[in-house]
């Protein structure tokens, strides 16, 4: 691996909410918002994922634009409590493409990204100062797509140019392939035109994403059959269930089990938004994503990036959806996990237009916001949102 290189960032602080001299007043720790600006004139910036660290600090994973290919290089940023930028581990340009999401397992943090020349699927282990611990090639994983947990082991979606497969898979922490099973995406030369576009960022950035039911099956967001579907795997063959989408048109923006196959997910159709706090899913069968009725976002983005997740707010399990609207904001939705009632709504970001990458909950209750903003309207920088504890709970509650 080439030198680490560590850029020197500019730090422009501004605070979430209105000056408040109170003693209720948050403490920086608690409530910030950070963009950090770098000492290259044109470097562009995408951030990824972010996870807080034993120190209460933060580990943001992300992405930046090179000269040499239309693959992305991989950069890892630490920051402290406060916000504060530490240092920055800038990775070879031998690994691109890091992928969703940081991956967070007794103290050690994994991502993956793939060798730029081989394709390869490679998994890191690194430290919560950003210090890569090891680099571990995936045997036979090629164009890693996502990365998720499976209790102590991963999960991971990948793409398999040879065979034309997505590829659903369990793996160790040390890289081991545990379980494996690739699912066609149609035959013909145009069928992988879209992931690949995907991959090299000359096309719709697509939302791959993989995860487990509870004592049931697994599911991954895909190709499958020419059309991007939600597919139920239990690693023996042709797939369990498919929600088929409408080739790249259409189909699942993000999708969490709740309990068993009661789903909170949202969609996307021909640019349309639709959010769907709750949805029993037919795991077993063929479906379409058309007949899911769900709540229509207009103000979203078209086709826009939706981030979901179950997280726990002062006790009560919470649906919290982020996503990026037309007006240049972040905007987080809080629904009750068990009603699918929409408890509160929260805008982020003004004067530049912001884009959301990623969230986590914090350990003082509160949530982490990691996104994308374009300073002057030009440069492709990382922003950071700190919501305090009692912020989070109106959102919630």
């Amino acid at each position: 691996m080439k030198k680490s290189i560590i850029y020197l960032l500019l730090i422009f602080t501004v605070f979430c909410s209105a000056c408040d001299t109170s003693e209720n007043e948050a403490t920086l720790s608690e409530s910030f918002f950070k963009v950090y600006d770098n000492s290259t004139f044109d470097a562009s910036y995408i951030p990824i994922d972010v996870k807080q660290t034993a120190s209460d600090g933060y580990l943001i994973l992300s992405s930046s634009r090179l000269s040499s290919t239309n693959f992305t290089g991989v950069n890892l940023i630490m920051v402290d409590k406060d916000g504060e930028f530490i240092r920055e581990e800038v990775l070879s340009e031998e690994y691109v493409n890091p992928v969703n999401q940081l991956i967070k397992i007794n103290d050690q943090y994994f991502f993956m990204a793939m060798n730029a020349v081989s394709l390869q699927a490679t998994l890191f282990q690194i430290t919560d100062s950003a210090r890569i611990v090891s680099i571990t090639p995936l045997g036979g994983l090629t164009y890693p797509m996502y990365l998720n947990q499976d209790g102590q082991n991963l999960l991971t979606l990948s793409y398999n140019n040879q065979d034309k497969n997505s590829v659903l898979s369990v793996i160790s922490t040390e890289g081991a392939i545990l379980e494996s099973e690739g699912y066609t995406i149609g035959a013909g030369p145009d069928t992988e035109v879209p992931i690949i576009s995907h991959f090299t960022r000359t096309g719709k950035q697509l939302p791959f994403f993989a995860g487990k039911i509870s004592g049931g099956s697994y599911f991954f967001n895909g190709f499958y059959n020419y059309t991007l579907s939600l597919v139920f795997s239990n690693f023996s063959g042709e797939p369990v269930g498919v929600v088929q989408g409408q080739q790249d048109d259409g189909g699942f923006s993000s999708g969490v089990s709740v309990a068993g196959a009661n789903f909170a997910a949202s969609r996307f159709n021909f640019g349309e938004n639709f959010i769907i706090p709750t949805v029993n899913l037919n795991t077993t069968g063929i479906t379409s994503t058309t007949d899911i009725i769900g709540n229509p976002f207009p103000e979203l983005v078209p086709d826009a990036p939706v981030i979901l997740k179950l997280i726990n707010v002062s006790g009560q399990q919470v649906i919290l959806y982020g996503s990026s609207t037309k007006s240049g904001q972040i905007i987080l939705m809080a629904f009750d996990a068990s009603s699918g009632i929409l408890n509160g709504t929260k805008y982020m970001g003004s004067t530049y237009p912001y884009e959301i990458a990623g969230f986590t909950s914090t350990s003082d209750g509160g949530l982490a916001v990691i996104g994308n903003t374009s300073v002057a309207g030009r440069f492709d920088r990382i922003c950071l949102f700190k919501l305090s504890a009692s912020e989070l709970a109106s959102l919630a509650n």
